[in-house]
């Protein structure tokens, strides 16, 4: 496969927002009119947006690199889904993208797997996800690695409105149980 596996810095901003608004293309083109997706690249895979979000150290970046460029990253920082922790901290993995002629031969899983290391190095109890509703293939990957649905939330792309379900996955115990 000849993939290197390595943090994401601030220099690698450009190539991560192009990787991130091709892969979401490929596979939500065809699910939302062109001015809504455009709506929703522009506000999520700017190169400002990402310059910002690498350089900020509550978040962490992991990319996976071929000899001809980036072909997939994983971005984990603060829990934005609307849940409630009741006390318990938490961390969100925000992005899991692999290009598509990249999928099926393990970038994800590697990915995945350090993003659940990571947040659990980072000290969380819960690690978040939103997945969309309807991505059955991703959410049996995520049910895989134990992750648990919990709940729908509307997501908004452009005008458009689908459901994402929000699955989580415990990395600690609580407390009580501990000292039971």
């Amino acid at each position: 496969m000849n993939l290197r596996f390595r943090d994401g810095s601030v220099e690698d901003a450009a190539r991560i927002a192009d990787l991130g608004r091709q892969t979401f293309a490929e596979y939500f083109g065809q699910v939302y009119k062109k001015s809504d997706l455009d709506h929703y690249l522009d506000k999520y895979f700017s190169v400002p947006k990402v310059e910002r979000d690498l350089g900020n150290p509550d978040y962490d970046y992991r990319v996976a690199e071929a000899p001809s460029g980036l072909v997939g990253y994983a971005k984990i920082g603060p829990v934005s889904l609307p849940v409630d922790q009741s006390g318990r901290t938490g961390l969100q993995l925000h992005r899991l993208y692999v290009r598509e002629i990249r999928q099926g031969v393990g970038v994800g899983g590697i990915l995945l797997s350090w993003a659940i290391d990571r947040a659990s190095e980072r000290g969380a109890d819960d690690f978040w996800l939103g997945v969309w509703a309807q991505n059955k293939r991703a959410i049996g990957v995520y049910e895989s690695r134990g992750f648990v649905a919990s709940d729908y939330y509307d997501i908004h792309v452009g005008e458009s409105i689908d459901k994402e379900l929000m699955m989580s996955l415990r990395l600690k115990a609580a407390a009580s149980s501990l000292s039971a």
